[in-house]
């Protein structure tokens, strides 16, 4: 029951949140110096998310060139920078893993 109560709970504060955004009925601006700041936001939270499984593969810190994780991450930075297309980049990263796996 607490764990219901838990998920209802977060719903509801994402939907405040979202709401409140996104309501036509709500008058809310984004400055345009906010505008510069939330892009930031999206490779910020990918970051957050990515790092831990580079670094920490088997959970202990593993910097070195026998990490796949990291050398495939490193990879996908550089590839990135070439500004191909997402689905390409994704599918040549990818075989790129899979190679040194």
């Amino acid at each position: 029951m607490n764990t219901w109560i838990m998920i209802i709970g977060m719903a509801c504060i994402t939907f405040s949140v979202r709401y409140f955004f996104l309501a036509k009925s709500i008058p809310f601006r984004v400055t345009p110096v906010m505008q510069r700041i939330l892009k930031y936001s999206a490779p910020a939270v990918l970051t957050a998310l990515a790092v831990p499984f580079l670094v920490f593969p088997q959970g202990e810190l593993e910097i070195s060139v026998q990490n796949p994780f990291l050398i495939a991450g490193i990879f996908v930075c550089a590839l990135s920078l070439l500004r191909l297309g997402t689905l390409s980049t994704v599918l040549i990263s990818m075989i790129f893993f899979w190679f040194i796996r």
